[in-house]
């Protein structure tokens, strides 16, 4: 078969096969850009030489008399156009592909420096017709009709979008979080009871990513801080991961700052809410309801008394059945531990206080109320049969105590053993106020939560 250049084929081919072969080009070496330049500036010498001796073979000279009617066009060889429109987008792709690899030699190793950008090429491309007519006055008039097509390639970077510094785009993260903070730990392990709150030093971050602690005590700590987003249940989070540059006893120089929207003053580390960074500026509004109030003793029950193996324990009861409850807190559980009732009142816990007894409430750690009469009550029998009860209404936050006894060494000693607030009694006076003590509704109450449990004052 007799082998054809390529020039030939381009002579006969169409505008959609000249796009076909244009998008198949490779990309062209230097060597093949420098044949490219030599043969394109030949083709259009040639294509010049071409338009000069049309122009001339169709040029016409008339006299005074002569007359032109109609009107004749001159064309230039067919294969020009799309000859020419070819080695232009060889050209232009050489071009393009060349730029982009020498800003990608240019571009720093590692994601440095900024992004490779767009290249745009523009050319265009003419063809032109000789038309000879006559004026009004019956002259020769000569022009040319020239259509023109313009052809662009643009060339982009890979990745494509803005350019950046690497600087920008380090820090940028960081701006949201610049200042000074303060650092707190709590001291029941758990940052949703913020009364727990203790503080521990002061952290500045600055706008380089890096911040430095001063703890209570006056030690210093720096460190640097990246950025890390990380998803927890199909949501993303943003996270801070802090790292020191120095020995420090600090726990958060190891761990992962969480922050949420909802709270912009504040970085906690971990899902239990131990340690937190707050806003150096920020005031936690102080919570004046019934379950701060007794969320707060609780907190300055466990800072002054600890958590020991006979643990202390907490129950809520509405005693007064004003809607708000009492906070009775059991000290233990032997003969001789008993129970505080508080009450609110006015953003405060207030105790209150046997009038008669010199010891809290019950024994054991527990007492007895009966709800629907507003009483709180204690029996007690011992193994000599004495007996001794007591009842305590609990009105308008105050108590109004009674207690009754019977000691039979007083009776041994042939004195009266009924008694009753102090003062002797009848047995039928004292048999009366029995009868009514057990006419009560009694439940036993004070240890229904640990004393680190808050989750019913939330």
């Amino acid at each position: 078969m007799k082998e054809k250049n390529i020039f030939d084929i381009l002579e006969n081919a169409e505008n959609g096969s000249m796009n076909r072969l244009a998008d198949k080009c490779p990309e062209i070496s230097d060597e093949q850009l420098d044949r490219i330049f030599v043969k394109s500036e030949k083709k259009f010498r040639k294509m010049r030489a071409g338009q000069e001796r049309t122009k001339k073979e169709n040029n016409i000279k008339m006299t005074e008399n002569d007359v032109v009617e109609g009107v004749e066009r001159s064309k230039r060889p067919a294969w020009l156009t799309p000859l020419s429109t070819a080695a232009s987008i060889l050209l232009i792709a050489g071009i393009a592909i060349g730029s982009t690899v020498m800003l990608k030699r240019n571009t720093k190793p590692n994601g440095g420096g900024g992004l490779t950008p767009a290249i745009t090429v523009t050319t265009s491309t003419g063809t032109g017709t000789s038309v000879i007519s006559t004026d009004k006055n019956g002259s020769a008039v000569t022009g040319t009709s020239v259509t023109t097509t313009t052809t662009t390639v643009t060339a982009t970077s890979a990745s494509g979008g803005n350019t950046n510094t690497e600087n920008t785009a380090d820090t940028e993260f960081i701006k949201p979080f610049i200042g000074r903070w303060r650092y707190e730990m709590s001291s029941i392990n758990n940052l949703q009871i913020p009364e727990s709150a203790d503080y521990m030093g002061t952290v500045e971050i600055t706008s380089d990513a890096a911040y430095t602690m001063t703890d209570n005590s006056g030690n210093v700590t720096h460190g640097t801080i990246r950025n890390f987003v990380e998803e927890i249940g199909g949501s993303k989070v943003q996270c801070l991961d802090f790292s020191n540059n120095e020995y420090s006893t600090s726990d958060f120089l190891t761990s992962r700052a969480y922050y949420d929207e909802s709270k912009p003053y504040e970085l906690h580390f971990g899902n239990g809410y131990v340690a937190r960074l707050v806003r150096e500026d920020h005031v936690e509004p102080a919570d004046t309801s019934w379950k701060g109030a007794y969320r707060g003793l609780l907190i300055r029950i466990i800072n002054e008394i600890g958590v020991s193996y006979n643990d202390p324990m907490w129950d809520l009861q509405d005693i007064d059945g004003d809607g708000i409850p009492e906070l009775l807190i059991s000290t233990g559980t032997t003969q001789n531990d008993y129970v505080n009732i508080y009450y609110y009142e006015n953003g405060r816990a207030e105790g209150i206080n046997n009038t008669i007894q010199v010891t809290p409430f019950g024994r054991y750690g527990v007492t007895q109320i009966s709800k629907e009469d507003h009483y709180i009550g204690e029996k007690t029998l011992d193994e000599i049969n004495d007996e001794f009860y007591q009842m305590t209404r609990f009105e308008d936050h105050y108590p109004y105590t009674v207690s009754f006894s019977y000691d039979h060494e007083l009776e041994e000693h042939g004195e009266i053993p009924y008694g009753l607030d102090a003062r002797p009694v009848s047995e039928e006076e004292f048999n009366s106020k029995v009868a009514e003590f057990n006419s009560k509704n009694w439940i036993t109450v004070g240890r229904q939560y640990y004393l680190t449990n808050f989750s019913p004052l939330l």
